[in-house]
């Protein structure tokens, strides 16, 4: 909110001192973003008085004009502004003058006749835009004084930054009150008496409120008879020093209440309204309107309209319609003042991209009972500048009931333990009341706060002490350490676990990424989920950013594969991500979602092959199901493997589950190819899943130490002809568990089919390790144990050493 300090001192007196305001200003919570004194340099310009006009002998569009600067003989100028005329006060740059735009002026011959100087327009004095006539000076100015001494065009403004809480800040009016509760003094108002006419408003237009949530009250003013032209000099004045760019006559006095007194107008051609009614309704479905920009935009129908009897002529608190706005001929005028529910307008004006210096307002709040006060300061001001008549008495409707006016019951003592202060009663209640907060005290000894109706912001018994901290200073309150308690912070077990699996797969070149926690069903179609998947039973968000993000996730792969592709098409040669973060289910009903922390990790080759690896890399399926494995290691897991795809979006071939304690806690796989084309993954790609919660219940089990045998390993291979279908994990697992405790390792070294191997059965080729902590192991020892194994495999498994 830029605020100068010439207009703001016309509202309240202002101290001596600039830096004491802003520091005063800043310490009670407004907090200022710049300090700029601006506006062009008019010292080469002066007033002057148009003594004669007449037309120029050659030039049907040029004017001769005689001017007085009151320092000699009358200056002849040449003209092409339309509006000149003879007694007119006005801006003259003279010969060797210099212009806001670097222009500098030297006697021109112009058709024939030589022009010592130029009468300057808005536009020309950088005062404002769209003024195609001269600027016409107040009448009273005096001839000859310097322009910029007339028009204080160089003034200091600051810029205070509002924040969202504190609507009624955003106004001349606002800020006066905020100076008047740090400094006293009294506001000087605007005139707001009208002087009305006769005919009555009731009888050219009628309000009528349809959906009353939308809005709770609508004032309604008509002037007649306007003539509309350009805004006076001080009118530009004002708005060029706020960073508002005039337009026109109405509009710039629109712009010009809000700003004084924060409440937002709109200006209506009252001939252009059909049917004689004003009806404040939600938007109809498909319904469309072409607003004052030139753009059509659709509507929904949450949208808050202003209609007349056959369509909308403006979206409520965002932006008119243009087939209703003001021209150049209009004569007859009304003015809409109203105050509408400030989170329909912030849902209209986010959802259109459409942020207006109105809606700005009516989001933050507007005040109740200022709606009708702004309506008859608009039409004054209407009726001054245009020359108006102002019908009898305002159209007024009722909407949705008004919140009423808070009252806060407030403990003194309370306050003054919080704050460290000992004010009393009387001393609070006299810092209230420079906040127009009337308070009384009640038997009790607690005071009652009567809250105006432009505080928005205030509700609670915290809210008024915080006023009472603000305007009795914060710089002033006591200074003291909290006393507490210190205790040992326990981290919960699952945060542990998470900080652990996050640094294992960081060590193992994965990069953490973080996406939003929502999707589409789209995106569950896409993974192949079936119909019965619980993961389909997802959890509705009711304002969602966009539509493709409107469900709470119930698993993180679909985000993953989506940052992968996004990573590929920007030629990442190797995505190797990771997220760790909770997915959610819906919960029993009237309870929050179910969450549950999951781990999803993605890898792919690249098309480089770095220096130390071999020629033809093994598939990513072994290099995924390493990662998963190493990961669960570090958190003391022992896992078995158990090929087949777990998941409908993994490779049924490539692919498989981690199981512990007769639980699935991790999948593992390469993507399926149908899915890869669902997310344009072009590249080969594998994926891994780990389930938190899954290891976490799993026994906890601390690492034991084992002392490094001195004594010698001894090894020995076996090749056994087996059925392709035989897991190998299911037979490395039985290896194990009938090796006994000799049995340290057990790999699979080979695997082989082809001549002279039967069709239906593959040889896999074994290693067994086995070694003793205490002694060395005999022959026959390693050859037993070795025979056990082999018959144990025949046995169960049917197969048959080579």
């Amino acid at each position: 909110m830029r605020v100068p300090l010439g207009w703001l001192a016309e509202w309240i007196e202002l101290p001596a001192s600039q830096q004491e305001l802003t520091e005063r200003l800043t310490l009670g919570g407004l907090e200022i973003e710049g300090i700029e004194n601006t506006g062009p340099d008019l010292s080469a310009l002066r007033v002057g008085h148009v003594l004669e006009r007449k037309p120029h002998p050659k030039a049907d569009r040029l004017s001769l004009c005689q001017v007085d600067l009151g320092d000699g003989e009358p200056l002849e100028i040449v003209c092409g502004a339309a509006n000149v005329a003879a007694g007119q006060k006005v801006a003259v740059a003279s010969a060797g003058a210099v212009l806001p735009d670097g222009t500098k002026l030297k006697r021109t011959k112009i058709r024939g006749v030589v022009s010592q100087g130029m009468i300057c327009s808005a536009q020309e004095l950088r005062l404002g835009e769209g003024h195609s006539g001269i600027l016409v000076l107040d009448p009273e100015t005096p001839v000859g004084v310097p322009l910029g001494t007339v028009l204080s065009a160089g003034q200091t403004v600051i810029d205070f930054e509002i924040t969202p809480n504190r609507g009624d800040w955003a106004s001349m009016l606002g800020i006066a009150r905020e100076v008047r509760a740090h400094f006293g003094g009294s506001i000087h108002w605007p005139e707001l008496d009208v002087l009305e006419g006769e005919r009555e408003t009731s009888t050219d237009i009628s309000v009528e409120i349809d959906d009353a949530a939308g809005c709770y009250s609508y004032v309604a003013r008509i002037v007649r008879g306007v003539r509309l032209g350009f805004s006076p000099g001080w009118l530009c004045e004002k708005l060029e020093a706020v960073g508002m760019r005039p337009i026109n006559l109405v509009v710039d006095v629109t712009n010009l209440v809000l700003l004084e007194l924060g409440q937002p107008l709109h200006a209506f051609d009252l001939g252009t309204l059909r049917g004689g009614v004003i009806r404040v309704r939600g938007a109809a479905a498909g319904e469309k309107i072409v607003t004052l920009d030139g753009t059509t935009r659709a509507l929904v129908t949450d949208d808050l309209v202003i209609a007349d009897a056959e369509r909308a002529i403006a979206i409520a608190g965002v932006m008119g319609g243009a087939e209703t706005e003001v021209r150049e001929d209009t004569t007859d005028l009304l003015i809409e003042s109203a105050h509408f529910d400030p989170s329909r307008v912030r849902r209209t004006a986010r959802r259109l991209g459409l942020h207006t210096e109105a809606s700005y307002r009516f989001e933050r709040g507007v005040d109740r009972e200022g709606i009708g006060r702004a309506a008859d300061r608009c039409a004054r001001l209407l009726a001054e500048l245009a020359g108006g008549e102002i019908s009898r008495g305002r159209v007024v409707a009722r909407g949705g009931t008004f919140p009423a006016i808070s009252e806060v019951v407030l403990d003194p003592e309370r306050m003054n333990r919080l704050l460290g202060t000992s004010l009393s009663v009387e001393q609070v209640v006299a810092l209230l009341a420079r906040l127009e907060i009337r308070a009384s005290l009640d038997g009790d000894g607690h005071l009652r706060c009567a809250i105006p109706s432009h505080r928005n912001d205030v509700h609670l018994p915290q809210d008024v002490i915080e006023e009472v901290a603000r305007i009795y200073g914060y710089d002033r309150l006591p200074t003291t350490l909290p006393v507490c308690e210190l205790s040992s912070a326990t981290q919960p077990g699952s945060y542990l676990l998470s900080a652990r699996v996050r640094d294992s797969l960081c060590a193992s070149g994965l990069l953490e990424t973080m996406t939003f926690p929502g999707f589409a069903t789209a995106d569950l179609d896409a993974l192949g989920l079936p119909d019965d998947d619980s993961r389909r039973r997802t959890v509705q968000i009711l304002n969602p950013i966009t539509e493709h993000e409107s469900q709470l996730c119930t698993s993180l792969v679909p985000a993953l594969l989506r940052s992968t592709r996004q990573n590929l098409a920007r030629q990442v040669d190797r995505v190797r991500l990771f997220e760790l973060g909770r997915v959610f289910s819906p919960g029993e009903e009237g309870q929050l979602p179910d969450e549950r922390i999951q781990v999803v990790a993605v890898i792919t080759r690249g098309e480089r092959r770095q220096l130390w690896e071999p020629r033809e890399a093994a598939p990513l399926f072994f290099e995924a199901r390493g990662i998963a494995e190493r990961v669960l290691s570090d958190q003391a897991v022992s896992v078995e493997f158990r090929a087949g795809a777990g998941e409908p979006y993994l490779h049924p071939g490539a692919s498989g589950q981690l199981v512990a304690a007769g639980r699935t806690i991790a999948s593992v796989g390469e993507l399926h190819p149908k899915v890869a084309h669902a997310f344009e993954i072009e590249e080969p790609c594998a994926l891994l899943e780990i389930d938190l919660e899954a290891v976490e219940a799993l026994p906890s089990k601390l690492p034991q130490y084992h002392e490094v045998s001195r004594q010698p390993a001894v090894r020995r291979d076996i090749a056994v002809l087996l059925t392709r279908d035989c897991p190998a994990g299911e037979v490395l697992a039985a290896i194990r568990k009938t090796g006994g405790a000799a049995l340290v390792s057990v790999d699979l070294f080979d695997r082989y089919e082809g001549e002279g191997i039967p069709e239906d059965k593959v040889s896999m080729a074994v290693r067994l390790v086995f070694q003793r902590p205490d002694r060395t192991l005999e022959d026959a020892e390693i050859r037993r144990m070795t025979e056990r194994v082999v018959q144990m495999l025949a046995h169960r498994f049917g197969g048959e050493q080579r």
